[in-house]
């Protein structure tokens, strides 16, 4: 073959692969949008949206690696995937416990479900115009739903719930109903509304690099407007989110100005206690905390955190297996780590669990043991270095915030396991994506390497 054809046939392999690529972003993000709306619209016909989403992104990350194999980066994720799926056969084989080695090895995929579907879409996107105009018609129709869902629910109150088939979730707190809004669940509609008020609060900053205390005035008008929220909405996670922002705000200050701030700081923390110290939301959550230290309670949550932390200890340094403590395959796997710690049989009602799965990193402590652990955070660094290799220095910072607020959350909820979790975070960090792939030049928006007007 002549040097000139094999180049034709070079760029004809590269206009396909790019066909390709752009083709599965798309779907994924499809499937992304359907898992989101799986509550209301689609909660029968598209059912395993989750587990397509989650096979389809191995599939890819697969593809990326053999299609791409000379790149550093692929390379250092395939011996990180080995190394956790061999030690989980490990892990597996260990437990004293009767497991499926089948149930396991999903639920080893399962436990990192986030990242790697994260990492799957964000290879495959190229910036190209149709991503940008699908991510952000995609992460606006989806801000749009949940803001109608709410609007709706708090109209209708529980004729929305009863609708739903969620009348079990009629709960009041502090006064006002608990949202199932779009979600079907109030915790999906807290964590959706933080996450992604986060971000676009964050990327409408007016200038595109950091200077010193440009999150400071942030952060504060956040607590102010995220704290107006707790009552209807949420709690736990707009104190989770205090402290990936608190820390990055901090750290954009230096000398005198870092120790004005921690004043403020201290003094508006005890302004706030002064003030909510006698108010039955305070009162129940120094309740629910002191419930984390023991065994004798029946508050699940706290229940989940104190046993997944003695079976860590129980079993070091493996753990009791993948799909037995705590996670989505656990009830069809074995009940033995449930009896073992004798979590009440109260929570397995009519063949299905409810409530165990409040402590996402705690049942994962207990599965996958600490060597698991220290592999599951070496895989979370690639991650961070991945995003960071992608990312300016600002969208990182913004990422970075929602991503620590994502893992830190994962103590009181399954933020690692749930669809409707993972469709949130993901179309967050697309959406910072659009963002980075654009800049300003002249009062006109240029996309980053094409040099055109959008």
């Amino acid at each position: 073959m002549s040097k000139k054809n094999a180049m034709n046939a070079s760029a004809l392999n590269n206009r396909r692969l790019s066909v390709i690529r752009q083709s599965l972003f798309l779907l994924m993000l499809s499937l992304l949008f359907i898992s989101f709306n799986s509550a209301v619209i689609f909660p029968k016909m598209f059912g395993y949206a989750d587990e397509i989403f989650l096979f389809l992104s191995l599939s890819v990350i697969i593809f990326l690696i053999l299609s791409e194999f000379r790149g550093n980066r692929l390379k250092k994720l395939l011996f990180i995937l080995i190394i956790y799926f061999f030690y989980q056969i490990i892990n597996w084989y260990v437990s004293p416990f009767n497991v499926s080695l089948k149930l396991a090895l999903a639920q080893s995929f399962i436990n990192i479900k986030v990242f790697l579907v994260s990492i799957a879409v964000v290879m495959l996107r190229r910036g190209s115009r149709l991503d940008l105009s699908a991510t952000k018609y995609v992460f606006y129709t989806m801000l749009l739903l949940f803001s109608a869902g709410m609007i709706i629910n708090f109209i209708f109150q529980e004729a929305w719930h009863a609708l739903l088939g969620r009348l079990e979730a009629s709960t009041y707190r502090y006064g006002f109903i608990r949202p199932i809004g779009w979600l079907g669940h109030p915790g999906q509609n807290a964590y959706f509304f933080t996450l992604s008020f986060s971000t676009i609060f964050l990327l409408f900053a007016k200038k595109p690099v950091i200077k010193s205390g440009l999150f400071i005035k942030k952060f504060f008008l956040f607590i102010v407007i995220d704290f107006l929220m707790a009552f209807p909405l949420t709690v736990r996670k707009g104190l989770m989110m205090t402290i990936p922002f608190g820390v990055i705000s901090i750290n954009s200050v230096k000398g005198i100005d870092r120790i004005l701030l921690f004043l403020f700081l201290f003094f508006f923390g005890f302004l706030f206690f002064f003030i909510i110290k006698d108010m039955s939301i305070f009162k129940d959550t120094i309740n629910n905390l002191k419930n984390f230290t023991h065994s004798d309670h029946a508050y699940i949550r706290g229940l989940m955190v104190y046993h997944g932390y003695s079976l860590f200890i129980d079993f070091f340094p493996f753990g009791t297996s993948p799909a037995t403590f705590g996670t989505v395959l656990s009830q069809y796997n074995t009940l033995e780590v449930y009896e073992y710690v004798g979590i009440p049989s109260v929570y397995f009602r009519d063949g299905e669990f409810s409530g165990v799965y409040d402590s996402g990193l705690f049942s994962m402590l207990a599965e996958n043991g600490f060597f698991g652990m220290i592999l599951i955070t070496v895989f979370i660094n690639y991650y961070f270095k991945l995003n960071r290799a992608r990312l300016d220095s600002y969208n990182y910072i913004v990422f970075k915030i929602i991503t620590w607020f994502s893992i830190l959350l994962s103590l009181t909820e399954p933020v690692w396991q749930n669809g409707m979790f993972t469709a949130s975070y993901l179309i967050n960090v697309l959406y910072i994506y659009t963002k980075n792939d654009v800049f300003r030049v002249g009062g006109v928006w240029v996309r980053k390497g094409l040099k055109s007007r959008l």
